[in-house]
């Protein structure tokens, strides 16, 4: 099973695939690598064959392999060239069977030259103190994005940065980098009061879940410090609106954040990736609350954005309606 494992990871590693997914049928098990948005039918397994790779797939990351009947979550480290972090997750099937995805992450983020117009983005950066939000769907490069930035700041503007991350996804020297572990009582709770006691002048929280990490991300970026964090919404303004209901008052909306960004992650008509996003900031979250919750006229939201590309021949309309 080693040389299988083995074999089915190099493979997806030179075909640049993030995840390997597993996906047991009635005598087979379908194999599909997600490669950029897509998932690619690779090969087919017999069911006896997979079942014994899923149980050596158990054993390197540290699960349960007698347990079938739960979600199991767990991490292995894997060297080709570079080591890379395999998070491997399993799920339970109606069948009995076990479904099974390898999410694969480089050990050290790798800042690369891209074709993304995120250069004014750095800016955002010099600012001693405020939020900045991330929104949108999974794999739409929010995490990439935030690690540009915080690269871009520890290579120029010389400050102490510290992340919280559940878990850390990638390594980047010269930054403390924390991951949650709630059964070692490492949690945001703690981790915010450790982390406050360490002058940090950047702090990264991977993502605001609920009302409480909210409050704590709030009050870091009002009292000297800039904050990152990602949250989910389907744009901008939701985002205001799920701050809202997460107990944030309107005043410290004002007063925390400077922008907030909702994006994709899309391949346009040569095949590459862009980044494309809509961004509001600090005056337009003011004339947000200003004018009974409507943002400025002038305002470009992430549909406008995606049409001008699509009348332009940049990508295809179908492309389009995807990644509304």
């Amino acid at each position: 099973m080693k040389l299988l494992f083995n074999s089915m990871i190099e493979k997806a590693i030179n075909n640049d695939a993030s995840d390997i997914h597993f996906i047991p049928a009635d005598k087979e098990v379908m194999i599909k690598f997600r490669i950029r948005d897509d998932l690619k039918s690779i090969e087919t397994l017999q069911l006896n064959t997979y079942l014994k790779l899923l149980t050596y797939m158990k054993y390197q990351a540290g699960l349960d392999v007698s347990k079938h009947n739960a979600a199991q979550s767990g991490r292995y480290i894997y060297k080709l060239k570079q080591i890379y972090f395999l998070r491997i997750s399993t799920l339970p099937l109606s069948l009995g069977n076990e479904s099974c995805v390898i999410r694969i992450i480089p050990q050290y983020f790798q800042k690369h030259k891209n074709n993304q117009n995120i250069t004014h983005l750095y800016n955002l950066m010099n600012k001693k103190q405020g939020l900045i939000l991330l929104s949108g769907p999974t794999g739409s490069g929010k995490s990439t994005l935030m690690y540009h930035m915080l690269s871009y700041a520890k290579e120029n503007l010389n400050l102490n940065i510290i992340t919280i991350e559940e878990p850390v996804e990638q390594l980047i020297n010269g930054i403390t980098q924390i991951s949650l572990n709630e059964k070692a009582g490492i949690n945001y709770e703690t981790s915010f009061k450790a982390i406050l006691r360490c002058d940090p002048d950047i702090i990264l929280i991977g993502e605001i879940r609920d009302a409480n990490v909210a409050k704590h991300v709030i009050q870091a970026s009002l009292s000297g410090h800039l904050v990152l964090s990602t949250i989910h919404a389907s744009n901008c303004k939701g985002v205001i609106l799920r701050l809202l209901e997460m107990g944030i008052t309107v005043q410290q909306l004002i007063q925390s954040i400077i922008s907030i960004l909702n994006q994709r992650l899309i391949t346009n008509i040569k095949g590459e990736r862009e980044l494309v996003y809509e961004q509001i900031t600090k005056e337009d979250i003011y004339h947000f609350f200003k004018d009974s919750y409507t943002l400025p006229k002038d305002f470009h939201n992430l549909s406008y954005k995606l049409n001008k590309m699509s009348k332009e021949g940049m990508i295809c309309e179908t492309s389009m309606e995807r990644y509304l």
